[in-house]
């Protein structure tokens, strides 16, 4: 996994680092009942951030990219498979009492067991998420973009 990118809060917006290049990296992704197997290939960009609320579970993970052929290939418990292309880009900024995370293009999203609405999204278009806003539907991703639940396409 790349090297945690720190965020900063200001009346501006934070972006992560530039992409890192990576041969292929792997980790293991919570969903309600089950974990993931996901593997990257390509140049990565991952946003972690620690919510408060979580009670010392796994980070949020924002996971795009600025450029081409970066693929994310995740497997459930029962060898189901999807894959998706990732050309997205994250914006973080404050907003006027939390943070507020605006997702574009093509992303992967997870949202740790301790949010209220633990998943893995898939999104598609302008997506955003409010660090302490409601979990409920869709673990509080909102917005005009396209949103798919992989936990739902890999669960057993």
């Amino acid at each position: 996994m790349p090297s945690l990118f720190g965020l900063s809060a200001g009346s501006g917006s934070a972006v992560a680092a530039p992409p890192t290049p990576v041969e292929q990296t792997t980790d293991t992704l919570d969903c309600p009942g089950f974990q993931v197997e996901a593997v990257t290939t390509g140049k990565i960009k991952v946003i972690e951030q620690f919510p408060h609320h979580c009670n010392g579970s796994k980070l949020l993970r924002f996971y795009s990219n600025v450029g081409a052929a970066i693929t994310i290939t995740l497997t459930g418990p029962t060898s189901k498979v999807v894959s998706y292309p990732l050309n997205g880009t994250i914006q973080v900024a404050l907003g006027p009492t939390d943070f507020v995370y605006k997702a574009t293009g093509k992303n992967l999203i997870t949202l740790p067991v301790g949010s209220g609405a633990p998943g893995i999204f898939y999104t598609s278009g302008q997506v955003n998420w409010t660090l302490n806003g409601p979990v409920y539907p869709n673990g509080g991703l909102t917005g005009p973009g396209k949103l798919t639940d992989v936990c739902a396409l890999l669960a057993p």
